[in-house]
């Protein structure tokens, strides 16, 4: 194997975890990485390939790119076109494309929306609103949304983009959905390459988060990065407990050296050894209906 190779290990299904076991391996296999400026990502393996994978992926490429790392991209044929439509590797840049809005509108009939960055920095305000004004509306129309679940998953959308808006201390976030009409849920993932929730905390002064685990802890828990207790923190206890205890949806959270995942069965904290993600990354597998019985309002702060 070339030592700066990242081999993409193929998911094996549609399972969340899947994804994200590939996803673990591919950035631990990073950090065996000599210091040159190259970096060969081989995906020959993969069959099919799904948000979870794609879009931090997307992300991880564009930040080493701009510290002057190159890739070279192995894509088999049997997964190039699908890659190809959902802008991978560079993504889709709103801030780069002054058609944004048409080409978002091309995905009205598909049944997922493609890896997108946008600018999240105080000046980008307006065309960030509008572009996930416009994401947001395309994501219902071809989802076929309807009543309580639109209103959920406008609101975690929109705290998910407003934590890194306010925390992250990046210029971008990014933003990618796959609609799965057969089996009744979507996957939304949004991720960002800034300083992370623990080093959140740290630039507010709360030096006591030692460690990624314990500012997932934090997090999950609503303590907010503000020295106030009448706060929402960062809005995650509600979104979480919203998906999971709610909807019987599926909750992951990966900041730094540790992972959060919360599902019906599971809710664990694992601390990762030498290796994570540079920034937090959010992924969300939500059913399409609501169940019966299931209040919004009930979730909120």
């Amino acid at each position: 194997m070339n030592r700066n190779c990242i081999t993409i290990h193929d998911p094996g299904g549609d399972a969340m975890g899947e994804s994200l076991r590939s996803l673990l391996e591919a950035l631990e296999q990073r950090t065996r990485l000599s210091k040159e400026n190259k970096i060969i990502m081989d995906m020959s393996l993969v069959a099919f390939i799904h948000p979870f994978l794609i879009l931090p992926l997307c992300a991880l490429i564009s930040a080493d790119t701009l510290r002057g790392i190159r890739f070279e991209m192995n894509i088999p044929d049997k997964i190039a076109g699908y890659l190809n439509t959902v802008y991978f590797p560079w993504g889709f840049s709103v801030a780069e494309n002054d058609y944004w809005r048409d080409r978002l509108t091309e995905y009205k009939r598909k049944t997922y929306l493609p890896a997108s960055s946008f600018p999240v920095t105080a000046q980008a305000t307006a065309i960030r609103e509008q572009f996930l004004t416009t994401f947001e509306q395309i994501l219902i129309r071809q989802s076929n949304l309807e009543g309580q679940i639109i209103t959920v998953i406008k609101y975690m959308i929109s705290e998910a983009i407003d934590n890194i808006t306010d925390h992250s201390g990046a210029l971008n976030g990014w933003i990618m959905v796959q609609n799965y009409p057969q089996k009744g849920y979507l996957d939304v993932c949004i991720a960002d390459t800034g300083r992370g929730i623990s080093g959140s905390y740290k630039q507010t002064g709360k030096n006591d988060v030692i460690s990624d685990a314990l500012a997932l802890e934090y997090a999950v828990n609503g303590k907010s990065t503000k020295n106030i207790t009448e706060t929402r923190g960062y809005g995650i206890d509600t979104s979480r407990r919203m998906l999971v205890n709610g909807l019987k949806g599926k909750y992951f959270l990966f900041s730094g050296e540790a992972f959060y995942i919360y599902t019906h069965e599971l809710e664990q904290i694992t601390p990762l050894q030498d290796y994570g993600w540079n920034g937090t990354m959010l992924a969300l597998q939500i059913p399409a209906k609501t169940p019966e019985g299931f209040n919004y309002a009930t979730f909120l702060e």
